[in-house]
């Protein structure tokens, strides 16, 4: 149960991360 909620965790701050990071690239891109 641990294991799954930590992978979870993980995932969903890699995503947010990735979000993140593609969303300063396009802006970057604007200018």
């Amino acid at each position: 149960m641990t294991e799954i909620l930590n992978v979870g965790i993980l995932a969903l701050v890699i995503t947010l991360f990735g979000l993140s990071l593609g969303f300063g690239l396009l802006r970057i891109q604007e200018r």
